[in-house]
């Protein structure tokens, strides 16, 4: 569980802190490079997230399973053009930066993180529905949902989709309280239960510090 947290934050997080040319081919950054290789890591360990049952999953699970993943990839391979585009458009005005403001921030933003929340509700279902697992509670859970919450905060905020982000975590935190009990001895009921109720708190914190606003880090001068 710690892996696949520590894998989110690496790969959601390191491409805004590395905007520097790549050599090979000026005109992207190494943010673009590395960020091609964020499905090829992350959709995989979703399917291990899935998977890890003694029950394999039916074929309702894994069609859901592939239309979530096909969503995710479309969405960030729209985020990650449009957004280097983007980069070459800076200071400048006009449809060609309009269009590819609403691909990147509007259009794939929101496609992507739509199928972020849906694979981890996936996961969060099956294992909901699996027997109670008869192992002790386990800080792996409660140290994955640190950092998985918190990172779902950080791209919720920057990516603009705190509209979504916000509600879906509202409903998760409450759909899960019935499963508290089950949450420290199941380290992925845990990750994903108690990371969208962190995410969902740090939200409320943003928004009341900064009086009824959720600004983005960008807007705020912190990224680039």
């Amino acid at each position: 569980m710690v892996g696949f947290a520590v894998a989110f934050l690496v790969f959601l997080l390191a491409p805004p802190f590395l905007p520097y040319r790549f050599a090979p081919y000026p005109l992207i950054n190494w943010a673009d490079v590395v960020d091609l290789a964020t499905p090829l890591v992350l959709i995989p360990l979703y399917w291990l997230l899935l998977t890890d049952s003694p029950v394999p999953p039916s074929r309702g699970w894994i069609i859901a399973f592939l239309v979530l993943a096909a969503a995710w990839v479309d969405g960030h391979g729209i985020h990650l053009a449009a957004n280097a585009i983007g980069h070459r458009l800076k200071g400048q005005t006009g449809p060609a930066l309009d269009l590819t403001e609403f691909w990147d921030e509007k259009f794939g933003h929101y496609l992507w993180h739509t199928a972020v929340l849906g694979l981890s509700a996936l996961v969060l279902i099956r294992h909901a529905r699996a027997p109670a697992p008869a192992e002790r509670p386990s800080w792996t859970g409660l140290i994955a949902a640190a950092v998985y919450g918190f990172t779902l905060f950080l791209i919720g905020n920057e990516g603009g989709t705190a509209p979504l982000v916000v509600p879906f975590a509202a409903a998760v935190t409450l759909a899960a309280w019935p499963l508290r009990r089950r949450l420290l001895p199941s380290p992925v009921l845990a990750m994903f239960a108690l990371g969208y109720a962190l995410a969902l708190a740090v939200f409320a914190i943003w928004f009341v510090y900064w009086g009824g606003r959720l600004p983005q880090f960008s807007d705020l001068g912190w990224i680039k």
